[in-house]
């Protein structure tokens, strides 16, 4: 992964104008690793304060190793000490956030690696119940007397999104009018979108890379807080403007007293013609 692509969240937190200490509800899966990642160096490097609710089943190429979920990537960077928060309630994910579809072996081993990590369970017996579970949950992880900030969604869990359809059709990037709108089938960001909460949904990693020019592949991982996410060389249109207008100025004085001249001129009378 290029860990510039924590850039896009920097930038992305700047906007919403979050600060240190602020608090910000986080919703992700086990599909997107690289961006969960970047995502965490945002957080940290603002000193934010999350709630993570993590839907810990992965899609094909996600973190869907038995033994190496989301959950173990996420102790790893505990133990190294380069993260000092980690996910607080965990689900299964997958179909209707119950992993529908999924053998009971797989179920089992989602349910050892919540357990391995000592990370509660959310399971009700819907959808709906399940989205209810998350709206509590998230209530009891933040202090008395504060309010999230913002709700990131990364990827699309149903619990988060409420449905397919809705996760394709969410704008992607910050929403503050998802409360205006009917769904047939509601997520947690529909309920925090009635609270006032904005959301910032983020499904295709591709499209935000190429909207800040950072790249999403490479042969080499490129140098951290380098590259045109960063900075640009841009002509700078305050000085060019300046100049052009005192160019033009130059100009119509010049005009001005060139027009002056073949006037005077005209007005000399030669004493010899006068002969």
């Amino acid at each position: 992964m290029n860990p510039n692509l924590a850039a896009i969240f920097i930038e992305e937190f700047t906007k919403e104008k979050l600060q240190a200490g602020d608090h910000i509800a986080v919703g992700i899966t086990g599909s997107n690793p690289a961006v969960n990642l970047a995502l965490y160096a945002a957080i940290s490097a603002m000193e934010l304060q999350p709630s993570i609710i993590t839907a810990v089943s992965s899609a094909s190429y996600g973190a869907n190793r038995e033994d190496f979920t989301w959950l173990d990537i996420e102790a790893i960077l505990k133990k190294h000490k380069l993260i000092d928060f980690g996910t607080s309630y965990a689900s299964f994910g997958g179909k209707e956030d119950l992993a529908i579809g999924l053998s009971d072996n797989g179920i089992q081993r989602l349910s050892e690696a919540m357990v391995r990590n000592s990370t509660p369970m959310l399971v009700g017996a819907t959808l709906e119940e399940n989205v209810s579970l998350r709206e509590g949950a998230y209530r009891e992880l933040i202090p008395k007397g504060k309010r999230y900030r913002l709700f990131v969604n990364i990827g699309g869990g149903l619990a988060n999104v409420g449905s397919e359809p809705n996760a394709k059709l969410i704008p992607e990037g910050i929403n503050k009018k998802l409360a205006e709108k009917p769904f047939e089938k509601e997520g947690i960001m529909m309920v925090m979108a009635r609270q006032n909460v904005p959301v910032l949904h983020i499904r295709r990693i591709q499209r935000w890379a190429k909207k800040y020019d950072v790249a999403s592949t490479q042969e080499m991982i490129p140098i951290p807080g380098q590259g045109p996410a960063f900075s640009k060389r841009k002509h700078n249109v305050t000085v060019a403007t300046i100049a052009l207008a005192v160019l033009l100025a130059a100009i119509i004085i010049v005009i001005i007293f060139d027009r002056h001249d073949r006037r005077f001129m005209a007005n000399i009378v030669d004493p010899d013609e006068e002969l």
